[in-house]
């Protein structure tokens, strides 16, 4: 179950460093791509511009949660 929230997270960063690269060009968005977390922060930093960046990026910090709690829960339990 913990692989859902893993894989949703993936998902959006790609769809957020898509965004990356089209907007800011080629070196940003390679960037981008060797360190997720300036894609992350980026995302956060230009979420008024567009409203379904929004919508990526509370998808993307949700996944990042849930799944932080799942794989503490299925630690403690075993």
């Amino acid at each position: 179950m913990a692989w859902l929230g893993s894989f949703i997270a993936w998902i959006a960063g790609i769809v957020v460093l898509i965004k990356l690269f089209q907007k800011e060009g080629l070196l940003k968005g390679i960037l981008g791509l060797i360190c997720m977390l300036y894609t992350f922060i980026w995302g956060w930093q230009n979420i008024k511009n567009d409203p379904q960046l929004k919508n990526w990026m509370y998808a993307w910090s949700a996944a990042i949660v849930v799944g932080i709690v799942i794989n503490m829960l299925v630690s403690n339990s075993g």
